[in-house]
């Protein structure tokens, strides 16, 4: 049987390179698209890569959560770095989702405009940053060191929000996914 540890590693590792392809794809998207870079065949190539990768991440980010609290030492979240870990992975998966959500609904209309270009691979970006800064608390808090120490994050500090700011921030995004399911049902005005 294999440890919640070993199995937290592995699972942390896919998570992590495959959001990293994911980045540099993303990445490469939007410098083609702003003819930053001038071969155009490459367009469909990295689009494939940057949303295959990102779904790949995406699938295996739970497994990396769940682990990851089975096998912390102590009671799940004693620590505050990892509860910045769940803060950062879950806005990552975030980001994934409405990324991979706009580019299925959307297809190849994403890259239509360089502000959807933008936009869509800024929030690809941004998805991609989330999930390597966890990586990065990770590793703060097991050897104490990580990739971006160099930064001097402090993973160490929470923030917290009052109850009355929560409860309005939860409204809101509720609101909003409401909001963003409508239109998504609605008559797309892109063409």
């Amino acid at each position: 049987m294999i440890s919640p540890q070993t199995f937290h590693v592995v699972s942390t590792e896919l998570v992590v390179g495959a959001f990293s392809v994911s980045g540099l794809s993303f990445l490469f998207c939007l410098l083609l698209h702003l003819d930053v870079l001038k071969k155009t065949d490459w367009k469909p190539l990295f689009d494939n890569v940057a949303h295959f990768t990102l779904v790949f991440g995406l699938a295996a980010t739970p497994f990396a959560v769940l682990s990851g609290l089975s096998s912390a030492p102590g009671d799940g979240l004693s620590s505050p770095i990892l509860v910045n870990k769940m803060f950062l992975s879950m806005t990552g998966m975030g980001f994934a989702i409405g990324v991979f959500a706009s580019r299925w609904r959307l297809g190849q209309n994403v890259w239509a405009t360089s502000k959807t270009t933008a936009l869509h691979s800024i929030a690809g970006l941004a998805a991609c940053g989330s999930m390597l800064l966890t990586a990065s608390a990770g590793g703060t808090f097991l050897r104490n060191e990580s990739l971006l120490d160099v930064l001097s994050l402090p993973y160490d500090a929470v923030l917290l929000f009052p109850t009355a700011i929560s409860g309005i921030s939860l409204v809101l995004g509720l609101g909003l996914l409401v909001l963003g399911w409508l239109r998504m049902n609605a008559v797309s005005s892109v063409h």
